[in-house]
């Protein structure tokens, strides 16, 4: 497993992302990729027995850790690919991972730091293991191609619509707060998200969501944010070092 870290600290529009996109491809070696199809075939049989449905698509991965900050306050993304079968199957074979010296996964995701009309801000519950989350998914190639920053604005636009039921109109603003790296080398852009919405409004626009990744919603006081933050797990403790609390 990686450390935490940040990436990229400081203020920019995501739309100022500087975006390229290759054919680079993350690949196993051939006894890894042995284990990872195991892992994934219990997977595939444990959501049978839960009647989840399975996805095994395409991820985008950030090739460009080391030179993303490219002397601007906007980063720079250069992007491959990776399937999500070697995503879902690390945090099991994560040993195995380190000790063949393979490279990162590094894939993409967008979260936001979302905060009402009303100085609340909103976080997620877990369906499948009552962990508080922030809203926001992975880049997915299947759902979103991405060539430029606004792409990486519409992915968080995308899963707040799906996990909160927040629509795009209802948004006041976005705003790039940095780049995190997590324990499972996920890359993690972190946006300040201001809705046009008080904490009771989201709450009913919550119950008719397409998304049921989030069981139910979690608000913290503008007050309380940084405190909460930092009990947090993983890339999450590092997040009031990117907002004006730190």
């Amino acid at each position: 497993m990686f450390t935490p870290a940040i990436l990229h600290k400081g203020q920019f529009e995501l739309s100022d992302v500087a975006v390229s996109v290759s054919e680079d491809a993350w690949t196993p070696s051939a006894s890894y990729d042995a284990l990872v199809q195991n892992a994934w075939q219990e997977r595939v049989r444990e959501a049978a027995r839960e009647a989840h449905p399975v996805w095994d698509g395409q991820f985008y991965r950030v090739t460009n850790i080391g030179g993303m900050n490219n002397g601007s306050t906007s980063p720079r993304l250069c992007l491959g690919s990776i399937s999500y079968r070697y995503i879902a199957t690390y945090r099991a074979l994560h040993e195995h991972h380190a000790r063949e010296g393979l490279a990162p996964l590094h894939h993409l995701a967008t979260a936001g730091l979302i905060r009402t009309r009303d100085g609340q801000f909103v976080f997620g519950r877990r369906s499948r293991n009552g962990a508080i989350d922030l809203i926001g998914g992975g880049v997915q190639s299947d759902e979103l191609a991405i060539t430029c920053g606004a792409d990486i604005e519409a992915n968080l636009r995308k899963e707040i619509l799906e996990e909160l039921g927040v629509r795009s109109e209802q948004i006041r603003d976005v705003q790039g707060k940095g780049i995190v790296l997590s324990t499972t080398s996920n890359v993690l852009v972190i946006a300040a998200v201001d809705l046009a919405l008080s904490m009771h409004e989201v709450a009913a626009q919550f119950a008719h969501r397409s998304d049921d990744e989030m069981s139910d919603l979690v608000f913290v006081g503008e007050a309380e944010l940084c405190a909460f933050l930092g009990t947090m797990t993983d890339y999450r403790a590092l997040i009031p070092a990117l907002t004006p609390c730190s």
